[in-house]
């Protein structure tokens, strides 16, 4: 990812008051625009805390219904649906 569009993905997170969240296992230009990086629990303990209005979760769908569990009066997006956990490819054809 280039710094133009970390530029422009920085600006609509102003914006939209959003929030960038994404598992460990994302590829590093969806690491680089995100404000917290961890596992599953760490998202999941992080995610009970953000004040921004959206949440995007860059992981597998049951992080964002945690998300959404735990934040209920937010916005949440899981925009990346591809999952290269040996686990989710098993659960989530």
């Amino acid at each position: 990812m280039n710094s133009d569009q970390l530029k422009r993905i920085e600006e609509l997170k102003k914006e939209k008051n959003a929030i960038i969240l994404a598992h460990n296992y994302q590829p590093p230009e969806i690491q680089d625009a995100a404000d917290i990086i961890g596992d599953s629990l760490e998202l999941a303990v992080k995610a009970r805390s953000v004040t921004e209005d959206t949440i995007i979760l860059c992981g597998v769908r049951f992080m964002a219904e945690t998300a959404k569990g735990a934040q209920p009066g937010k916005d949440r997006h899981s925009p990346c649906t591809g999952c290269r956990m040996p686990s989710c490819r098993l659960s989530h054809p």
